[in-house]
């Protein structure tokens, strides 16, 4: 079950956030972030199958201050507009929007987010920036090698492709170079012969095998770290 609020930013916007209750006894809360792609069907989905688990789950509309409702599908016109979308959107704002979901779950509940590639990278920027965030997951944030000025103050998971060129080797050696014997941790998992958005069955680049197995590291690190 899903519903739709509102809640306050730190500079007094309404942040469009769906939320996704769990079913059975509740874990903890997640803020899933989306890609460029706006809050569309498979990050649904995937908050679906993170509420079943026992998560509260919550989904804010990133690019809101730019355009409500994005719903993108895979093809080239949409990468070009949720390019433009997360150009316009640019990285603090949004990081602070994510802030504020952390922190109104905080009140009552153990917090992580998750993001995906765009989301993934505000997933890790969430993780340096946020105080009492419990656990960040972050799949093949495209920017996270220009964002090591500074360290995720939680636990931290990485899901990274080999043969993903959006994060190219020379970029995942140095995300694997910086994570060495940080505290807290920041766990990197490399999936071989898989491509950049491995984790969406939408995509050609889909890896059955790779999504499988990174679903079941994140669960277990959730369920561990919240």
């Amino acid at each position: 079950m899903n519903n739709k609020i509102n809640i306050k930013s730190a500079d007094d916007k309404d942040i469009p956030v769906y939320i996704y209750e769990p079913s059975i006894e509740r874990i903890g809360a997640i803020v899933l972030i989306q890609e460029i792609f706006g809050v569309n069907d498979h990050i649904k989905d995937i908050a679906e199958k993170f509420s079943k688990e026992g998560f509260i789950t919550w989904v804010p509309d990133i690019f809101y201050r730019v355009q409500n409702d994005v719903n993108l599908d895979y093809s080239a016109t949409s990468i070009e507009k949720g390019k433009e979308l997360k150009g316009k959107s640019g990285w603090d704002l949004p990081t602070m929007d994510i802030l504020s979901c952390i922190a109104n779950l905080k009140v009552s509940h153990n917090v992580a987010t998750v993001g995906f590639c765009y989301g993934g990278s505000l997933s890790w920027k969430a993780a340096c920036s946020a105080y009492g965030l419990d656990a960040s997951v972050c799949f093949y944030g495209s920017q996270i090698s220009t964002f090591l000025d500074k360290t995720p103050r939680c636990p931290t998971l990485v899901h990274l492709g080999e043969k993903d060129e959006t994060i190219n080797k020379e970029d995942q050696n140095k995300i694997k170079h910086f994570s060495q014997n940080k505290e807290p941790s920041i766990e990197i998992h490399t999936y071989k012969n898989a491509d950049h958005g491995f984790f969406f069955f939408f995509l050609n680049t889909y890896d059955e095998t790779s999504r499988d197995l990174s679903y079941r590291i994140t669960i277990e690190f959730l369920k561990n770290s919240l």
